[in-house]
């Protein structure tokens, strides 16, 4: 059954978002997981995945954008993926939900991991999420980042 984590920021906004979410891509990339961060369109897509070449200098980080009318399969070689097609989630070891909707096919993953930041959007859909997973009977976990 799929883990889901929340992870609670103190920080507002998109970029806070993101910059957490590389870091766990970086964390799950260095620990040999197949990683997924679904975004909620195109344009979040390409510049998330600007965003995670240009995260941390010190490191590489191999990634792909995979949008909607991308044909190309999944390669074992990659195991950092970004998309903004629900339907496009393969199997990967972790799922990084950075959209506002739970993902249709999160249980394909063995991890789904939510970023929630202080913007009442944020907060609202996902305790909707979180409620959904509860419901359901999933193993949650928070993480309090703000301590």
């Amino acid at each position: 059954m799929t883990r889901v984590d929340f992870y609670i920021l103190p920080e507002a906004g998109l970029d806070a978002r993101h910059n957490f979410a590389c870091r766990l891509v970086e964390k799950m990339f260095r620990l040999s997981q197949e990683v997924c961060v679904l975004t909620p369109n195109a344009q979040q897509c390409s510049d998330f995945g600007q965003r995670l070449w240009a995260h941390n200098p010190t490191s590489f980080i191999p990634h792909r954008c995979r949008s909607d009318d991308s044909s190309s399969q999944h390669e074992l070689a990659d195991r950092v993926w970004i998309t903004h097609g629900d339907e496009l989630l393969e199997h990967h070891n972790v799922l990084i939900n950075l959209s506002s909707e739970q993902p249709s096919h999160f249980s394909r993953f063995e991890r789904l991991l939510e970023i929630v930041v202080p913007d009442d959007d944020v907060v609202q859909s996902s305790r909707e999420r979180y409620r959904f997973y509860q419901e359901r009977g999933y193993p949650i976990a928070n993480h309090d980042m703000r301590r």
